[in-house]
Parts: C-alpha cells; sequence; structure tokens
C-alpha cells in the first residue's frame, strides 16, 4: 500500500503546538488516503490464478474469466486514479495485454509501459482530452467478438473523456462545464447535460466495442452514493437520464444561453439526435461494471486509525452533499457537542460540499474550495476551547482552485485570526478561505494523491 503524505504535516505540527488532537487528525487523514490507494485496490479486487481471472467488487459481486479463451484483451480508461489502477492491472496481466490508451490529469505519475499515456486537463477539458478519448476510440473499434477490454474509470473521467457529440464544438462543453460549476449544480446534474453532449458519456463508450467483446470496468467512486453511471459520467453503464433532463438542469442555473448547446439538447429532445443507450439495451449484455473503491474506502481507514489510537470513533456516512457553508455548521455544533463529553472522541464523515460562487456578494472571486470553505465556516462558529481539531479535505490533493487539498481549523487557528486581525466573515463572503487559512497555518497540502473518492472531514476532541 502507498504512503501518500500530508506534506506539510510537521508546519502544521508546530504551527498548532500542544494539540494532541490534530496529530491524531493528520493521522486518519493519511490513513484514509492510504487505503484508498488504487493500486492497492486494484490488486485486491483482481486475482489471477493459473487462467483464470476473477474480478471482485466492494460489494460482493464477482466475475470469473478464463483469459485463454481471448484473442487480445485491451486497457482503455480515463480519471484521476487511472494512472495507478492500470499500473497495478498490466502488473497482474503483464504481456497478455495487447495495448490499451489511458488518459490522466497533467503531472500524472504514470509508471506503466504499453499503454498509449495522455494527460488532459481537469475540471475544464482541453484539446488534449479529446485526443486522449479518440485514441480510446481508436482502441476500441480494433477489437472482435472474442477479446476482452478493461475499462478503468476514475473521478475525473468526464473531464478526461471530453469528446463532443457530432455537431459541437469542446469550447461550448468547456463553457457549460464552467458555468455549472460556478452555479453550485451538483456532479450529478453536471454529468446529465455531459452526458447528453457526449460522445463518449452514457454508456455510448460501447458503441464503439465489437459485439460480443467482453467488458469489464473497474471503477473507483468520486459520487455521493456511488451511482455507476454518474462516476466518470457512466461510459459504459446505462443511462436513465434524457435530453429533456438535461434540459431542465441548463434551465435551473440559467445556462440556456449558450445557444449551440441549448440548440443541439432540443434537437434531441424532439428525436433529431440520437439517445443514451437505456436499461436493458442489448449493449450491456457482454458488460461487467464493478465497484473496488468509494468513500467508505478512506473514512475506514481514518476510523480504524482512530481506534487503533483508543478513540471513541462515530461514522457519520459518506452521503454529505450539502453547501460548504452549511457543513461547517455543522462541524462547529458537532464541536460544541464533543467538547460536552469526557472521553476522546473522533467524528469521521465523507461526501463532497458544494460552493455557489453565483451567490457571492463581493465582485472578486478569492482562492479556495469547497473543503476551505467548510472549514472557514466552522471557524466562524467554533469556540475556542479545548484540544479539538476539525479538518477537512478532497482526497484527490486538490481543493477548487488552489493548491491545498482543505485546511484545519483548532483554537490555535481562531487565535490567529484574532491576533492578525482577519475578519473570517469577510473572507468567507468572498470565498477566499484559502489566503484566510493560509495567515493562519491552517491549509493541508498533499499534491496529487493520485485517488479520488471525494472528500473526508475529521473531528478529534480530547478533554
Amino acid at each position: 500500500m502507498s504512503k501518500i503524505r500530508i506534506k506539510n504535516r510537521d508546519e502544521l505540527l508546530q504551527a498548532h503546538a500542544g494539540y494532541a488532537s490534530m496529530k491524531l487528525c493528520l493521522g486518519a487523514l493519511e490513513a484514509a488516503l492510504q487505503s484508498s490507494d488504487p493500486a492497492h485496490l486494484v490488486r485486491r479486487s483482481v486475482r489471477l490464478r493459473g487462467s483464470v481471472l476473477s474480478v471482485n467488487d466492494i460489494y460482493g459481486k464477482s466475475v470469473k474469466l478464463d483469459i485463454d479463451s481471448f484473442s487480445s484483451i485491451y486497457v482503455v480508461g480515463a480519471g484521476k486514479a487511472t494512472a495507478s489502477m492500470a499500473g497495478s492491472l498490466c502488473t497482474i496481466l503483464g504481456r497478455r495485454i495487447s495495448g490499451g490508451a489511458i488518459t490522466v490529469p497533467y503531472g500524472a505519475q504514470v509508471k506503466t509501459k504499453g499503454l498509449q499515456i495522455t494527460e488532459a486537463s481537469h475540471p475544464l477539458p482541453d484539446h488534449n482530452g479529446v485526443a486522449g478519448t479518440q485514441k480510446i476510440i481508436r482502441i476500441l473499434k480494433s477489437t472482435e467478438r472474442n477479446d476482452l477490454v478493461f475499462v478503468l474509470l476514475s473521478g475525473g473521467g468526464s473531464a478526461l473523456l471530453p469528446l463532443p457529440a457530432k455537431g459541437l464544438s469542446l469550447s461550448t462543453k468547456r463553457t457549460v462545464t464552467k458555468l455549472l460549476l460556478a452555479a453550485g449544480a451538483s456532479i450529478g446534474e453536471i454529468n446529465t447535460v455531459r452526458k447528453h453532449l457526449s460522445a463518449v458519456k452514457g454508456g455510448r463508450l460501447l458503441n464503439y466495442v465489437a459485439k460480443g467483446c467482453r467488458v469489464v470496468s473497474l471503477v473507483l467512486s468520486d459520487v455521493v452514493g456511488d451511482d455507476l453511471g454518474a462516476i466518470a459520467s457512466g461510459p459504459t453503464v446505462p443511462d436513465p437520464s434524457t435530453f429533456k433532463d438535461a434540459i431542465a438542469v441548463m434551465k435551473k442555473y440559467k445556462v440556456t444561453k449558450v445557444t449551440q448547446a441549448s440548440r443541439y439538447l432540443n434537437l434531441g429532445a424532439t428525436g433529431g439526435a440520437k439517445e443514451t443507450p437505456k436499461p436493458g439495451d442489448s449493449i450491456f449484455e457482454t458488460v461487467s461494471n464493478m465497484l473496488i473503491g468509494n468513500n467508505y474506502t478512506a473514512c475506514k481507514g481514518a476510523i480504524e486509525f482512530f481506534k487503533r489510537h483508543r478513540v471513541k470513533t462515530t461514522y457519520l456516512g459518506s452521503e454529505f452533499n450539502c453547501r460548504a457553508t452549511t457543513l461547517g455548521k455543522r462541524l462547529a455544533d458537532a464541536v460544541a457537542s464533543c467538547s460536552r463529553l469526557a472521553v476522546s472522541s473522533a467524528l469521521v464523515m465523507g461526501g463532497e460540499s458544494t460552493v455557489n460562487l453565483a451567490s457571492r456578494k463581493a465582485k472578486k472571486v478569492g482562492i479556495g474550495g469547497r473543503n476551505q470553505e467548510a472549514i472557514l465556516s466552522c471557524a466562524v462558529r467554533m469556540k475556542a476551547r479545548g484540544n479539538v481539531t476539525v479538518a477537512c479535505m478532497g482526497t484527490d490533493g486538490v481543493d477548487g482552485n488552489s493548491d491545498a487539498a482543505g485546511g484545519i481549523v483548532t483554537p490555535r487557528s481562531i487565535q490567529l485570526f484574532a491576533e492578525k486581525g482577519i475578519n473570517v466573515k469577510q473572507f468567507l463572503a468572498r470565498h477566499d478561505s484559502y489566503n484566510a487559512l493560509a495567515r493562519a497555518n491552517s491549509l493541508i497540502f498533499t499534491g496529487q494523491t493520485g485517488t479520488n473518492v471525494n472528500d473526508i472531514a475529521v473531528l478529534c476532541y480530547l478533554p
């Protein structure tokens, strides 16, 4: 298992000296990252014994394949964790792999040989992403009935598979994605739109695979609720959403002025463009979509860490999907509740909050992300007392438009805000959480982690 670390761990411990709760929170976050290491998850899920390949998902679903029965084996995929997933799978299958193509974010560490590697932009797609998708399609078009294809999908796959539907431009898709992100649309809502503006999402990637070809998708979830159709916009999953659903999302967030996109969606809604393949379509008969890791995988690592250190731990689920400021309020309330206890206590929860930039009062938007904004919101309301630490972090190591993974708050953070005359509410109003937290030595840095299973929040209180 990889040893993913918080890069500024020592600096944080020094700046918040005396708070043992801080050390425990940082250790729990590192344990969460290590437990969701994609290479480890692939090794745990994919086993080869002789010629029998078994693939198991986190819910006990199992697929067994005789790999000697396949003429060729290919590997394709896209996402933040796909590089590590591919490396592990290629180690397991070795020379049996005939070729493949994957698209990963810029700066990803790729050690896999024998595959075409394309680096592209996330969260907003670029032309490299289009080129990478075209490479994947060329591989899939070369398949035959007796072949096996592994599709490796993880968070970030939507932006890294950006090939537009015929007649649409990449700039149109970029504009729509940017506007929906800024308006605070959920990942599910964004993906509903992206599926219907795409040549590969919403099950459409299978249109390029030979009939009868066996397809196994290994999926690492970055979506609250683990909807396989939402992860990377479900390129190998049936899509129950429709063009009309996509139009409704566009109207909800007032993005209808993107003329080319609106025109295409309206065309599809009236039968002028082909819908995404739906549940029951024969195209899915030889497809197995296997979920090999999710947010609970990370949370479980944090929970086990706290328990090893004899801290009473409560898991609050992996379904938080509220506004970041609302999450911060809830965390502050939790601090108040824990501080009334006489035992060492920890809370662990996961999910993904949102930030609505369209509602900002300030004309200029600052630097930060949903995890930092949640922490700053918590700091506004948290009483500076006791040995307590709260931390929020994106497991991919990137939070919003910043280079931080998230942030922490201790009573020392609140003391520093006061000493330096920082008006936390003003920073929060202009979504400038990064600069506020930086002044209180309260940012978390990991760099790209090579995984992505949503966000995790931890709280530790020591009496």
